[in-house]
């Protein structure tokens, strides 16, 4: 499990830090990030790993440090689901993040966050 939430953390931290460099290491090539609501915009937005990598960059997301609660975590051979709490001074984000571990690594091949806007 330590593997797993080193890879979790190793991907908040890189949106935590506007560090594309190290998304493009953990994210899977095949990553999405699946969310109901943009900002003000409602409705189901996917960005896959190139999109979200872009608005990291361009800091339209990230850039606010936040803490990790692990509600849960389920690993089922390669693949392991964790609900999580991430929280800003802005932003609290209740996600499912799945990792999955291939070519020796564990990766974040999907998160599914419900953004709540806190201050």
């Amino acid at each position: 499990m330590e593997q797993i939430k080193n890879a979790i953390e190793t991907f908040v931290r890189g949106g935590d830090n506007n560090d594309v460099t190290l998304l493009d290491q953990i994210l899977h090539p095949n990553y999405q990030n699946i969310q109901d609501g943009h900002f003000e915009q409602t409705g189901i937005f996917v960005f896959s790993k190139e999109q979200y990598i872009d608005l990291v960059r361009t800091k339209k997301f990230g850039g606010h440090p936040r803490t990790i609660k692990y509600e849960d975590i389920h690993q089922i051979g390669n693949i392991a689901f964790a609900k999580t709490v991430l929280e800003s001074d802005q932003l609290k984000f209740n996600s499912t993040i799945v990792c999955v571990f291939e070519n020796g690594q564990w990766q974040v091949i999907s998160n599914i966050p419900k953004i709540v806007v806190t201050d």
